[in-house]
């Protein structure tokens, strides 16, 4: 009897205090606000999950990044966790994009998408090979993402794999004379700019000529002509409509890749070139008339 006096009197006092609190209905997710979801151009999205009662990060929802981080703390909070474990979305859509003003998921992540417009499509309709955006830690932005290897002609912009100059290299002409020469022999060259730009001559003392030798079908690429000499390296400007002479005249040097002095063959020049400036950040290639070398010539 006297216990039972004493628990009555407990509860009493529970209620006349109200020190005794009822234990709050747990919640089964988070919500997110409607306009923590917008977004303007530019802006960043990410994704957090909603459900308190999971343990994982399954399929979310994408929010503005400047609200990601209180939404995670509140399903931190929800779930009873000190902080939210970092981990993988086991989803088919795990990143958040922004899109016509609105955070939503897609496929791929915001790296891989410019102006609005996948950057799988800008690539390969660019003449591109598309590789996507290297393993990244998870929930983190890729920050040195290339997902697109352009041709060594072309470069990767946000408009996909554009040509590292505008000029043609059919607007450069390389002629070469005479047709026929030995080693005593000077190849005499003129480059021609017959485009609308102005062109650098990437140049390697004094002359911008790469020798290439033809080997059946293919052409071989061998060395500088100053090859054994040490000096600075230059460029040399040419106007539009203008052209430019220069003289080879040490084909005595042109050697084989084992060393030995060159026999005759069929012959001719790769130039590197460049509309930009003449840092040659971007660059092209052109190739000279063919002229062949002989062990003699004819007196006829």
């Amino acid at each position: 009897m006297g216990e039972l006096k004493v628990l009555l009197w407990a509860a009493l006092a529970c209620t006349l205090l109200a020190g005794c609190e009822e234990t709050k209905p747990s919640l089964e997710r988070i919500e997110i606000a409607s306009a923590h979801r917008a977004c303007e151009e530019d802006e960043a999205c990410g994704v957090v999950e909603t459900s308190c009662t999971s343990q994982g990060c399954r399929c979310g929802v994408a929010v503005n990044e400047k609200y990601l981080l209180d939404y995670q703390k509140q399903l931190a909070e929800c779930r009873g966790q000190e902080d939210l474990a970092t981990c993988d979305f086991v989803c088919e859509t795990p990143f958040g994009k922004c899109f016509k003003g609105a955070c939503v998921l897609t496929n791929e992540p915001p790296e891989l998408f410019r102006d609005g417009r996948s950057v799988q499509v800008l690539c390969e309709g660019s003449r591109g090979t598309y590789v996507g955006c290297p393993q990244c830690p998870p929930n983190e932005r890729c920050r040195s993402c290339k997902p697109c290897e352009c041709p060594s002609s072309h470069r990767w912009t946000k408009k996909g794999c554009r040509a590292v100059v505008k000029t043609e290299a059919r607007d450069i002409l390389v002629e070469t004379r005479p047709s026929v020469v030995n080693r005593s022999d000077d190849v005499k060259a003129r480059v021609h700019n017959n485009s609308r730009r102005t062109i650098w001559l990437k140049t390697v003392c004094g002359t911008p000529f790469h020798r290439l030798r033809k080997k059946e079908d293919a052409w071989e690429k061998g060395y500088e002509p100053f090859h054994d000499v040490k000096c600075r390296l230059g460029s040399v400007e040419i106007a539009p409509g203008k052209n430019r002479p220069f003289v080879v005249g040490n084909l005595a040097k042109f050697k084989e890749p084992s060393g030995e002095s060159a026999t005759p063959g069929t012959f001719r020049f790769e130039l590197t070139y460049t509309d930009g400036n003449d840092s040659f950040k971007y660059s092209a290639v052109v190739y000279s008339a063919q002229f062949d070398l002989a062990e003699k010539l004819s007196r006829r």
